[in-house]
């Protein structure tokens, strides 16, 4: 009973997937999750609920550490700096196993939220006009457009079998995806532009071209913009986006698995109409600024932005613009694996491609699975991204199962882009330790599932045992007898 209320509280404190590593794992419920022909060795499971996360920014520690902001935020690589989350929260999977079929229902939600702030946005809020040398121009000129941010809520509902064959597993998952809320802020320019008129003063110019739409279920019936929240299950499951996942593994010898699944295949498109949308689009002039010299400031924040909050609430028109359809998150793997004689260690590589509303990306990895029996897997990677919507750096990523007291099992994971600390040194000579330099995301994984293993794996398991306790005899007869 500790050891249950243990493995809870680790759940519940879970706050951070290394999910891509689940795609080999045997024994485990939520593999099904990303790979319909998982090897499961299971007949009958009860998956509580897990949690896959991943924090990505685009920047790395070491583009922020080691000197003072200035001057570090005037050498940013990057025109924007932002945060992009992905969580999947896995209510609930269960299913069973009948001779060569097994079948599986169960629940989630995908959540996504991201936000990019213009360079040039920031470095005007940290010191208005004002150059490099703390002088301001006048005639400055800052261009936010690269500014946006998106909220993405989706639940699914799934069903899934799987057959298997003398060399080779088939599998399938129908998906009921619903989504619940989508809101997303974006501009094709947005900037403030000063011109000086050469007498003291000068003239400004705010423009700005984009939108906010926010975009629900109409059983869901949110409206931020009003505060109000009408909630109809019945009416949110009856506008849902049906896909497909599709999966399959073959042994191709003794030592060799192959493995390739596409999740996320449409079997029809669905449209949705925004509740609330703003539009802006236009152009504000001031004229007559002045700047006094003998205040620390580049801009008055007084009656000045009084009258731009004004104006730019005059900006905001009902729109007919929004979110008119959506699509399945999809994901797209192909693996090799080698396999030991005893099949304990697996070695193997992993192409990887994932699209999402905050992030898509392409990626090789390179894997290690080690099955210690039903007590312990481990599994790690080297992942090299290949292409992406953000620049991601390579990432190091481990995935553990242990198996506890009477069929429970815990499962969690980790991964970060160079995980061994690389100090940055600032320009005094100091070193600033801790988070590795390269470091650009976080991730990590956490569930709790029941099972009992099948016939195979419990005959299997005894001839292991067999086989070792004869190795044991032979070994104390040799001893004898020498």
């Amino acid at each position: 009973m500790k050891r249950f209320w243990l493995a809870a509280l680790c759940l519940a404190s879970a706050s951070l997937g290394a999910q891509d590593l689940l795609y080999a794992q045997r024994g485990n419920p939520s593999a099904l999750l990303v790979n319909p022909a998982a090897d499961l060795d299971a007949r009958i499971w009860l998956a509580l609920p897990s949690l896959h996360a991943s924090l990505q920014t685009s920047f790395a520690a070491g583009d922020v550490l080691g000197d003072d902001l200035g001057t570090l935020w005037r050498q940013f690589p990057s025109e924007s700096a932002g945060i992009r989350s992905q969580t999947d929260l896995n209510l609930f999977s269960m299913g069973f196993k009948a001779k060569k079929t097994t079948l599986w229902l169960g629940a989630s939600l995908n959540l996504d939220a991201g936000i990019l702030l213009d360079r040039d946005l920031v470095g005007f809020a940290l010191w208005g006009m004002k150059d490099a040398s703390g002088q301001v121009d006048l005639n400055f000129d800052g261009n936010f457009s690269q500014t946006s941010s998106i909220l993405s809520a989706r639940s699914n509902l799934h069903l899934g079998i799987q057959r298997e064959f003398k060399k080779l597993r088939l599998g399938a998952t129908l998906n009921a995806s619903q989504m619940l809320a989508q809101a997303q802020l974006g501009f094709d320019s947005l900037g403030l532009r000063s011109t000086d008129r050469g007498n003291g003063f000068n003239d400004l110019l705010l423009y700005s071209q984009g939108g906010l739409a926010l975009t629900t279920n109409p059983g869901v019936g949110l409206d931020i913009f009003n505060g109000t929240l009408d909630f109809d299950a019945q009416e949110a499951l009856s506008n849902s986006l049906w896909s497909l996942d599709l999966g399959g593994s073959y042994d191709a010898s003794k030592r060799w698995r192959l493995a390739a699944s596409v999740q996320g295949i449409p079997l029809g498109t669905m449209s949705i109409e925004q509740d609330s949308a703003l539009r802006f689009d236009g152009r504000i002039p001031f004229s007559g600024f002045s700047y006094n010299s003998g205040i620390d400031t580049s801009l008055n924040p007084g009656a000045y932005f009084d009258s731009l909050l004004f104006q730019v609430r005059s900006l905001a028109q009902g729109s007919p613009v929004g979110l008119s359809s959506f699509s399945p998150i999809r994901r797209v793997d192909l693996a090799a694996y080698w396999r030991s004689p005893k099949k304990i260690h697996q070695l193997g590589l992993h192409y990887l491609a994932r699209s999402r509303p905050t992030l898509s990306y392409q990626a090789l990895a390179a894997e290690y699975h080690g099955f210690y029996g039903r007590r312990l897997q481990l599994s790690a990677s080297y992942t090299q991204p290949l292409t992406g919507s953000v620049v991601m750096r390579p990432s190091v990523s481990v995935q553990t199962t242990v198996r506890l007291a009477a069929g429970l099992a815990l499962n969690f994971g980790t991964s970060s882009a160079n995980m061994l600390p690389q100090p940055v040194t600032a320009a005094n000579g100091d070193l600033t330790v801790g988070l590795p330099a390269n470091l650009d995301r976080l991730n990590a994984s956490v569930g709790l599932h029941w099972m009992l293993y099948d016939k195979s794996y419990r005959k299997n398991a005894k001839a292991r045992r067999t086989e070792k306790k004869a190795a044991k005899k032979t070994k104390k007869a040799a001893k004898a007898s020498s």
